[in-house]
């Protein structure tokens, strides 16, 4: 049957992306006032890392609004998809900003860095504070099985790890002044968001190109099938599951009874549906009903 998004779910996951657009906002200013104070290429990093968050954030919003919305005549399967489609988008903003932090990084290596110790204070309050949106956003895409959130809060964990490199670079240069440190910093923080933008961006394609569902996913399907198993079932077969959003979509085919009736062929199908919504939450499950035939189905099950 067809699975509808509760208000309540909506609610948070539109809150916590809310949530994640004030931080990112408060940080890009925030980081881009001390880049120019200090001159310093790894803040400059951070700056154009929150940037994209920030761009993140938005199109996160966006997505979580928009894939909630019931299925229509044009989308019958609902809209669901568009947060992968912002999963993408997000990971691949994470990787050309990471190119365009890594060049400025080495094109300003071993310039001098002014006023390190308000940079470092900087960066140690931006870090706490992504640290405790990250886990908020994340609880939420957790429960919801938001693509979009659980982006975005891998944005916001990134930024975590980046504010805190950024703070080593330059305690750094404020105990040794080595100054060439800033730009090593800049380059690795690089480095790794640009990973985690390719990762963010290839699990998005994954889902968009109907990728099964997880190995354990698929043993829960396989278990409820087995438990259940109606009289007059003699096998089932074509099992497949992909995901959209947080939901499953389910479909098997089930060998009966060629002499089985219509309407108890129907019973079977809506006890087996039932099982496996029961066993697999936001599942959207279809059984077909086929006769059996002489010849066994090369995958058949039971």
């Amino acid at each position: 049957m067809p699975v509808d998004v509760s208000p309540l779910a909506r609610r948070a996951k539109t809150n916590a992306a809310l949530l994640s657009v004030a931080l990112t906002g408060a940080s890009v200013s925030i980081k881009g006032a001390v880049a120019v104070v200090t001159g310093s290429s790894a803040v400059l990093a951070e700056t154009a890392h929150s940037f994209s968050d920030l761009l993140a954030a938005l199109i996160a919003l966006a997505a979580v609004r928009a894939a909630d919305r019931p299925p229509d005549p044009q989308h019958p399967f609902g809209h669901q998809k568009l947060e992968h489609v912002s999963a993408v988008i997000e990971g691949l903003i994470l990787v050309l900003v990471a190119g365009f932090v890594a060049i400025q990084s080495a094109r300003s290596f071993g310039a001098p860095v002014e006023n390190s110790t308000l940079g470092i204070v900087v960066m140690a309050v931006s870090a706490g504070a992504s640290f405790f949106v990250a886990r908020r956003i994340s609880r939420v895409a957790k429960a919801s099985h938001s693509a979009a959130l659980e982006a975005d809060s891998a944005h916001i964990a990134a930024d975590v790890w980046s504010s805190v490199g950024t703070a080593a670079a330059l305690t750094i240069i404020a105990v040794t002044g080595w100054v060439e440190v800033d730009a090593i910093f800049g380059i690795a923080v690089s480095a790794w968001v640009a990973a985690t933008g390719g990762r963010l961006a290839l699990n998005g394609i994954r889902v968009l190109i109907d990728e099964s569902v997880s190995k354990d996913d698929l043993d829960t399907i396989r278990e409820a099938l087995e438990a259940t198993r109606p009289a007059g079932v003699i096998s089932y077969h074509r099992l497949r599951a992909r995901r959209s959003g947080p939901i499953r979509h389910v479909d098997v085919h089930i060998l009966v009874d060629p002499d089985m009736t219509v309407a108890a062929a129907h019973v079977i199908t809506d006890e087996l549906e039932a099982a496996l919504e029961a066993r697999l939450p936001s599942a959207d499950v279809v059984v077909h009903v086929e006769p059996a035939g002489s010849e066994p189905e090369p995958d058949a099950h039971y």
